[in-house]
This record gives C-alpha cells, structure tokens and sequence, in this order.
C-alpha cells in the first residue's frame, strides 16, 4: 500500500501544480486535488483517477464492509463540508437572480441525488450502504467542482454571474 501511497501524493503533487488548480479555494488540499483532477478529466486526468484520490481515506477497508461504510460516511461530510463553504462564497458573489438560481438548483440536485444513489444502493444487495455513500461522495464533489468552476471563472452556468 506505501507505493499506491507515493504514487497518489506524485500524482496529487503533478495536479496542483496546474495553473487551474492554482486558485485560492477555501477548502482541504485533498479536496483541491480532487477537483483538479475532475477539471483535467478528458485531458490530462481519468475518472477512474479522480475516484482513486477522492476515496483514498478508505481506501485500507473492506468495500461493502461496516467499517467501509463508516469511512466513506466521513469522506461524504467532509465533502458537504467543502460543498457547503464554495456555495456560501459563490452565493456572496453572485447577483441576487443567481443566488435564487442556486437555491433552487439545490433542492433539485438534493432530490435527484438522492434518487439515484437510493437506486445505486437497491442495485448492490452486498455493501449497499457503501454504494450508496459512495454515490453520494462522487455527486458531492462533482457539485463543489462546478461551484469552484464558478469562482475560477470557468463556469458557463447561467447562475453563475458575479456581481461587481
């Protein structure tokens, strides 16, 4: 495990060196890396690499095990957490229509997720509570990357017009 170790810090370290992954973002750098990486898919970066770096904390458990469902529980609050700080800073930034467009792009995207990782998590009768966090953790992030894509620049969201 030392060597997946060093090889997701080289990789971690090559991500942030990006000029993208260079903003000040008021979260975790674990959590900036992942979101380099989401930025970079396509071109530089996989999917199945960004999922290795966003759930390397548990990586050491058993998947679908209690212990696994009980780390992936604290990597989905970290990701609220983060979630939750970028939302508060694009909500102070944008104009009052594009808070509003937020919020309401909350609950949908709330409701939504919900659904589909109820259903990730009805598909796996072995470890279902981890798909199911799992689930939630990969929509999470992707959520705060669009809301960090918003206060880089990158967004082509129409909530997405800051203010000044």
């Amino acid at each position: 495990m030392r060597s997946r170790r060093f090889k997701s810090l080289a990789f971690a370290a090559l991500l942030l060196a990006s000029p993208a992954a260079a903003e000040d973002l008021p979260i975790a750098e674990d959590k900036l890396v992942v979101l380099a990486c989401l930025e970079q898919m396509e071109i530089t970066t996989t999917w199945p690499q960004c999922l290795n770096l966003m759930f390397e904390p548990c990586a050491e458990e058993v998947p679908g095990s209690d212990a696994h469902a009980t780390c992936l529980t604290g990597v989905r609050d970290a990701w609220r957490g983060s979630a939750k700080t970028l939302q508060e800073e694009v909500m102070s930034r944008v104009t009052t229509e594009g808070a509003n467009q937020v919020l309401n792009l909350i609950v949908i995207w709330s409701d939504f997720v919900t659904q589909k990782c109820e259903e990730v998590a009805q598909s796996r009768p072995e470890g279902a509570e981890s798909a199911r966090l799992g689930c939630e953790v990969s929509e999470i992030a992707g959520l705060t990357d669009e809301f960090a894509a918003c206060l880089e620049g990158r967004s082509t969201a129409e909530y997405c017009e800051i203010e000044g």
